[in-house]
């Protein structure tokens, strides 16, 4: 039977499933996928204005796990590291992202057209401003969560 597989899958055992009073799709969804802590960045990525592309590249990010120069170069794949857009450093999350002068630019550029009056800081600066900004409800949020 399907549904005696799926629980299985789920780690109920056959005991489990005869001596349930209820069992709700709740339950065998958090068996399958396994609990985790939630993140502090959880309300920057899920449900934003964003699409699934940005959203996904924000993700890796958070992680720390986008494919940068430098990372591939730790695994031993033969890159160049210097940044492809101004070519003076290499390419990390940091640099790619708030240290490059072309990223600092567009950031300066959408944080004054946000009406936002600050300096573009680093990536955990940044990760944390928008943490704390993601926990507001206004149409300032709204629009910066795009």
């Amino acid at each position: 039977m399907k549904a005696q597989r799926t629980m299985m899958e789920a780690g109920f055992s056959q005991d489990d499933i005869t001596n349930m009073n209820s069992c709700s799709i709740k339950q065998i969804y958090h068996r399958l996928r396994g609990m985790f802590e939630k993140v502090s960045w959880r309300k920057v990525v899920c449900h934003n204005g964003g699409c699934p592309r940005w959203n996904f590249v924000l993700t890796m990010t958070a992680h720390g796990r986008l494919y940068t120069q430098d990372r591939l170069q730790r695994w031993g794949v033969a890159v160049d590291q210097d940044c492809i857009m101004c070519n003076n450093e290499k390419e990390t999350i940091q640099h790619l992202f708030f240290k490059c002068s072309y990223a600092q630019a567009l950031w300066s550029k959408l944080l004054e057209w946000q009406g936002i009056d600050r300096p573009v800081q680093g990536w955990e600066e940044e990760l944390k401003w928008a943490e704390k900004l993601a926990k507001r409800r206004n149409a300032t949020t709204e629009l910066y969560k795009m």
